[in-house]
């Protein structure tokens, strides 16, 4: 089974630390200052908001799983920046994505439940395999799956596919995870 995420926007006094989409990140004190000038939030995960879920236990289930996207000349060529952090977080970034040009208006939060869904399901979700797969390779493992139409943020939503976030070799290794768009 996978994890399926399902989006809804956050009311103004939402918690900092809970898992969504955009919005403001609360991350290590030791990450001030660690991101790119053209890098956006995409999302947090309080990993312990999955652990019933990940049975096969592929994921940690303490800590914070962290999505950022270097943007390195628009959205044709994103780069992923994935990061695991095993504590609280203590320092609040807000407005995050308020400097970077064309993604200003993602500062809204929007705040993940978490549920089971078929390893293959066409939706937002962890784990799993990819919904489109059409190429006669088996498909990388797969960390994140973003649908850009499964909701109302309207983040990539020019995008007929999914956004696909694939582990390395390692699956410990959240740096080596790689990020592919995909058209349907």
């Amino acid at each position: 089974m996978a994890i399926g995420i399902k989006v809804k926007k956050a009311l103004a006094d939402y918690d900092l630390g809970a898992s969504k989409f955009f919005g403001t990140p609360t991350v290590p004190l030791a990450w001030e200052g660690d991101f790119y000038e053209d890098e956006i939030f995409l999302c947090q995960i309080n990993l312990a908001d999955i652990a019933r879920l990940d049975k096969e236990n592929r994921l940690p289930h303490t800590g914070y799983l962290y999505i950022f996207l270097h943007i390195d000349g628009g959205d044709y060529n994103l780069e992923a920046d994935v990061r695991c952090f095993d504590g609280e977080p203590e320092l609040a970034i807000d407005d995050f994505n308020l400097e970077v040009e064309g993604y200003e208006r993602f500062n809204d939060a929007y705040l993940m439940e978490f549920c089971e869904v078929d390893d293959d399901e066409a939706c937002t979700r962890l784990l799993g395999v990819p919904s489109d797969w059409n190429y006669e390779d088996a498909p990388p493992k797969l960390l994140l799956q973003f649908d850009p139409l499964d909701s109302e943020m309207e983040f990539l939503d020019h995008l007929d596919g999914f956004l696909y976030f694939f582990f390395g070799k390692d699956e410990k290794d959240f740096s080596s995870v790689t990020l592919q768009e995909e058209y349907s």
